[in-house]
């Protein structure tokens, strides 16, 4: 990522680190939400995942476009929304530094731990992220929602490998 003063409005205000560690924080509770679900033993969000998570939930068109439903497959929404689909993967390519300093910020705050190539939100964190949600406006619950249900989602969609190789994701 550039310096933090030449970076636009835009990228200050929308790929902030606190802003996307929260985003990835909401991603791996969906995670393991649906992994316990489930009955699976690998509750945490695989790493690459956060980066696919990310660019579904940051572009608004995209996130606009997702299923209703996690029954919804993935294969299903990818061949419904190919548009989407490059949007997605193009989206990992350019937000890879933003999530990749989100990810710091995360686990330096503690919000994220990192547990082999997994993340697992910190449970510790929920009451702080509740009281800057409520000060939030409606687009950025909208945001953290919706990356709860697509973390809920991904779990459902198969391994990391298999997710990425549908969304024309170069791993």
């Amino acid at each position: 990522m550039s310096v933090w003063q030449d970076r636009t409005i835009e990228q200050r205000n929308l790929l902030n680190p606190a802003f996307c560690a929260i985003a990835v924080w909401h991603l791996a509770r969906g995670y393991h939400t649906e992994a316990i679900a489930l009955g699976s033993d690998t509750g945490s969000l695989p790493f690459a995942l956060a980066f696919v998570g990310t660019s579904l939930v940051l572009r608004g068109q995209t996130r606009e476009q997702l299923p209703r439903s996690i029954a919804t497959s993935l294969p299903t929404w990818v061949n419904d929304h190919p548009l989407e689909r490059s949007a997605v993967a193009k989206g990992v390519v350019v937000l890879r530094a933003a999530v990749r300093e989100a990810l710091l910020f995360g686990t330096r705050h503690e919000l994220l731990s990192l547990d082999g190539y997994r993340l697992k939100a910190n449970a510790a964190s929920l009451k702080k992220i509740n009281a800057y949600l409520r000060d939030s406006s409606a687009e950025v619950r909208d945001c953290m929602r919706q990356a709860t249900f697509v973390g809920r989602w991904l779990c459902k969609a198969g391994a990391p490998q298999t997710v990425l190789a549908l969304l024309g994701v170069q791993a």
